[in-house]
């Protein structure tokens, strides 16, 4: 039988793998847009975008190896440290993601704003 931490440890990294491969795809899809509307201001927001995707994928394949690590050695001191430093790693790839995201929404929609004018 398989005991429940392990059951955990398993259910953890395949809903991060899951996750992470999700939004890889979702960005492909994202940088692989070339239908031009209008101005092709879409495909270019859309592929600015993609790249805040990817660092937040990134960030979430951070975050289920950190989970798997606290799981797995919990008790080993050395492994509490590499635990730490992929702690702020992945606090900064989402930082890193949420702001091109941001920035890029942003960009994309002054553009479009202004086209209506």
């Amino acid at each position: 039988m398989i005991e429940t931490g392990n059951l955990l440890t398993i259910a953890i990294e395949a809903g991060g793998l899951i996750a992470t491969l999700a939004a890889i795809a979702a960005a492909v899809i994202m940088l692989r847009v070339t239908k031009k509307f209008g101005t092709g201001i879409l495909a270019s927001g859309f592929k600015s975008i993609s790249f805040g995707v990817l660092f937040i994928a990134l960030g979430i394949l951070a975050d289920a190896v950190q989970n798997y690590l606290q799981t797995e050695a919990a008790n080993i001191p050395v492994i509490q440290q590499i635990v730490t430093v992929i702690l702020f790693v992945k606090l900064i790839l989402y930082v890193i993601g949420t702001y091109i995201i941001v920035i890029g929404s942003k960009k994309t929609g002054d553009k479009l704003e202004s086209l209506t004018k």
